[in-house]
Formats: C-alpha cells, sequence, structure tokens
C-alpha cells in the first residue's frame, strides 16, 4: 500500500512492510494512532447505520459466494438487481490490493473465501463510522481492532487467542478493501428523479497498521510470515466514491443525491456465528431492509431466498428430512432475534403461518408443512425505538461540536465566540508559518489529531480550545 494510492497514510509513521499470510500487506509502526470512539454511547444500543443500495449488495456479495460468476472476460462478478426494475443494477467485482485493476477468477475467489460473518459486520461498522462524517467520500477514519474485538463481543470468546483475534480482523478488513462497485441506480419519479451512478472505485479504502517495530519491541514475524504477539492493530477506512451519491446529506436535500440510513443493534454485532449463523444472517439482512422495508411484513420465502442458495430450499421440498433440519434452523433463528434484551418485533400471520409451524410448537405438523410454511406471512421489526425514528425520518448526528441546549443560558464569554472550526485554526496556524507538527507540540497532542481537528472529524475540550486561541491569537 504505497503512500500515492493511499494519502490518507502517513508515511512517516512506517517503518517496514510484511505480507500476512502471503497476502495481507501491513505497515509495522512504533506509534499509537488517534483512533474513532466507541459506535455506542452508554445509555444507546443502537447506531446509524448506511443502508443504501451499494451496502445491501455488498453485504449479499459476501454472504452468498454461490452467487459469484466468471464473466466473459475471466473476471470474478456479482450481480445485484432492484427487484423488478431491471434497469437499477449494482456490479461487483475483486480488485488488486495494490491498484484498482481487476483480478481474474482464480485470485479474486482467494478475497471470495474470505468473506463471511466477520467481513459483514465489519461492513456495517465501518458503514455506521462512515454516517459520523461530514463528507464521507473526503473523510478517512481510524479504527482499533482492540476496540472492536470488544465491539463484537469477541472479548468472551476463548477459543482463539488475542492474537488470532488481531489477525483475523486485520484479514477481514484486507478483504473488504478489495471490494469494488460499478452502480446504475435510478430513484423517484420525473421531477423528484435522482440518477446515482458509480463508475469503479473500491467500497472501502483499507489500509492495515500493527503497533511495532522493527526492533521487536511490540511485535516479531515468524518463519510463516505471519505476525506473532500482536499488540494492536489499526484499520485505517476511506469510504469509496459510492457515498458521494448514496450518503450525501447536502446532496439529499438538494436533491441531487439520496441519503439512506437505518440503525445497528448492539446486540446484533455480538451473536455468535458459529452457534447462531442463521439468526445472524437474518439479522444483519434485516438491519438493511428495514429502511425500505417499513411495514415488516415478508413472505417466508422471500427471506429464505436472500439467505440462502436455491439448491438448499429445493432439497428441502424433495426431502422430509431436511426440510424439517431446515424449518429448526429457521425457528432458532426466530427464537435468537426475539430472545435479544433488544428483542426484534416478531408477528405471526393469523392466517398464513400455522401455530404448529411456529418456534417452541409440540402440535403435529400438517401435511405438506414445508410448503406453508414457504408461503406464510411473517412481520419482523427492529427493536424499539428503531420503527418510530425510521418513521420520523429522524436525522443522525454528525461528527461536529455539540449545540448548546435552548433551555441552558450562555455565559457572557460563551455568547460572544462561537466553538473554533477546522479551516480559522488552519487558517491561523498558517498565518503564524506553523506546520500540524508544532502545533501538536505546543499542544502536547499528535500531529494525526491536529490533522483530524482541521477536517472537522474531531474537536477540542474546552480547556484545550482555550490554550488554541490564546497560542493562535484567535
Amino acid at each position: 500500500m504505497n503512500n500515492k494510492k493511499y494519502p490518507f497514510i502517513q508515511a512517516e509513521e512506517t517503518q517496514t512492510t510484511i505480507d500476512f499470510e502471503g497476502l495481507v500487506k501491513v505497515k509495522v509502526i512504533s506509534d499509537p494512532l488517534v483512533t474513532e470512539g466507541s459506535l455506542y454511547k452508554k445509555d444507546q444500543h443502537f447506531t446509524p447505520t448506511a443502508t443504501a443500495a451499494p451496502m445491501v449488495s455488498s453485504l449479499q456479495a459476501q454472504l452468498r459466494p454461490d452467487l459469484w460468476e466468471k464473466d466473459s472476460f475471466g473476471l470474478a462478478h456479482f450481480r445485484h438487481e432492484a427487484k423488478g426494475k431491471s434497469s437499477n443494477y449494482i456490479e461487483h467485482y475483486i480488485t488488486s490490493p495494490d491498484d484498482i485493476s481487476l483480478l481474474p477468477w482464480d485470485e479474486a475467489l482467494q478475497i471470495v473465501d474470505k468473506f463471511g460473518l466477520t467481513t459483514a459486520k465489519l461492513h456495517l461498522i465501518f458503514a455506521a463510522h462512515s454516517m459520523r462524517q461530514q463528507e464521507p467520500w473526503l473523510s478517512f477514519f481510524t479504527l482499533s481492532a482492540n476496540d472492536l474485538i470488544t465491539e463484537l463481543g469477541w472479548d468472551k470468546r476463548t477459543d482463539l487467542t488475542k492474537n488470532q483475534k488481531l489477525n483475523e480482523l486485520a484479514k477481514a478488513a484486507f478483504a473488504l478493501g478489495c471490494l469494488t462497485i460499478q452502480a446504475t441506480w435510478v430513484e423517484g419519479y420525473r421531477k423528484n428523479k435522482i440518477t446515482c451512478s458509480v463508475e469503479t472505485s473500491r467500497i472501502w479504502e483499507t489500509a492495515i497498521k500493527v503497533k511495532g517495530s522493527k526492533l521487536n519491541l511490540r511485535g516479531q514475524i515468524n518463519l510463516k510470515d505471519q505476525i506473532d504477539k500482536l499488540d494492536e492493530v489499526y484499520i485505517t477506512v476511506r469510504p469509496g466514491l459510492w457515498t458521494l451519491g448514496f450518503l450525501n446529506r447536502a446532496g439529499a436535500e438538494a436533491k441531487k443525491a439520496l441519503y439512506q440510513f437505518g440503525y445497528l443493534v448492539q446486540e446484533l454485532l455480538k451473536i455468535d456465528p458459529y452457534h447462531d449463523d442463521f439468526a445472524l444472517r437474518l439479522g444483519l439482512n434485516l438491519t438493511l431492509e428495514s429502511r425500505f422495508h417499513t411495514s415488516g411484513i415478508y413472505k417466508v420465502l422471500t427471506i429464505l431466498e436472500t439467505l440462502l442458495p436455491k439448491t438448499v430450499i429445493n432439497e428441502a421440498l424433495e426431502n422430509r428430512d431436511k426440510a424439517r433440519k431446515l424449518i429448526n434452523r429457521w425457528n432458532h433463528a426466530l427464537e435468537v432475534l426475539s430472545g435479544l434484551t433488544r428483542a426484534f418485533q416478531i408477528e405471526f400471520d393469523s392466517v398464513s403461518y400455522p401455530e404448529a409451524l411456529r418456534p417452541g410448537s409440540k402440535a403435529r405438523k400438517p401435511r405438506g408443512y414445508f410448503e406453508q410454511l414457504l408461503a406464510a406471512k411473517i412481520t419482523i421489526l427492529p427493536p424499539k425505538p428503531i420503527p418510530e425514528l425510521l418513521a420520523n425520518k429522524t436525522k443522525p448526528q454528525l461528527n461536529q461540536p455539540k449545540s448548546n441546549p435552548a433551555n441552558q443560558p450562555k455565559s457572557s464569554s460563551e455568547s460572544l465566540k462561537s466553538e473554533l472550526t477546522g479551516t480559522e485554526i488552519q487558517n491561523a496556524r498558517k498565518a503564524k508559518g506553523w506546520n500540524q507538527v508544532k502545533l501538536a507540540g505546543f499542544l502536547g497532542v499528535s500531529q494525526a489529531f491536529i490533522s483530524q481537528v482541521e477536517k472537522g472529524n474531531r474537536t477540542f475540550s474546552k480547556k484545550m480550545e482555550a490554550k488554541v486561541r490564546k497560542i493562535l491569537n484567535l
């Protein structure tokens, strides 16, 4: 990952480059980076995440490797079309980690094989952090893998060592950085029609750094080119250009872009993928569907076709034992989602969904029960109060200074001066002939933090802001 392709990576921090299991290139650094805070506030257990069409198609591309095909040029290809509107489509390819060249089938499958529930969770986490940026297509952010371990509930896992967990997250981030998108998408009609087309670009540009040094102070390289005794892995992400058309609040207000989001439930990220694989797949898909499917009413067959290969459903139609096992998987998934502390709201249609087919029922199943299940209707809504928030189209807050509450009077000094903007700080710094490093030295913070503040991605504390005003004569 060179700095021409990834200008958001600070070259001066790089000490060496190694190969991660013969595939993932990482940077080994000695100093910690400034990272994003937690997705979830102390008393809030859900957070906004992007749910636009590219998010949906990307999730399907990760969870349905059976739908990848070889195109006429020998490239691995995944195509997603809008229901009932074939003119709206999104195509995904796999690109080289070093440039935007597309990989042929055999090489691309090595990346597709890395996709799964871990990349899907990380995909939604990236989207949630992108929601916090003023201009996602221009911004970048850095995540701590140790923070992600807690966010994913992996801190409770005993089957993997900390080193293995960090390695897994690094590999997942790398794979996501290889997924590309091409999109032709139109929403609305006549005067309100919005066209969002995306040329070939990455869904996420990712760069991976490991806290360590050549002297093995924090990490060492073994004979298999793996990193042992990891202390920290940093994942720096820049959202792709698709966010310009699909996650652009100002553009949406000007009727030139879309701005679509739903809510990611904290407990969903912690569902055990080994014991509750189907429940997690269902929950992840419902997270993205909830913004468009506000009624929450689905036909069971529609959901199963989204989550499973058609061959699995067809085999269940022909084999009673396989049908029974699939129904058990389905019912267990519903029990898991309804059993969360912030539970999904599930209602069974009284006419089409027989009691005997519902989770926990001991009643004898009727003849042709699997066909009845496929035709049955079910309502699944996200935990409260998410449906109400979506119905009211409540806009999430961006990463910006908080305004003073209306019922809290400002002091005379506060009323005379507003919070400093990144542009004001940058202009005052340049007027003194200082670079970011020099200002950071006076304030006792890192140059990376100053860079984030000037981009509008971070803010100073009140105490620090007062110091900045004094130093820069503001």
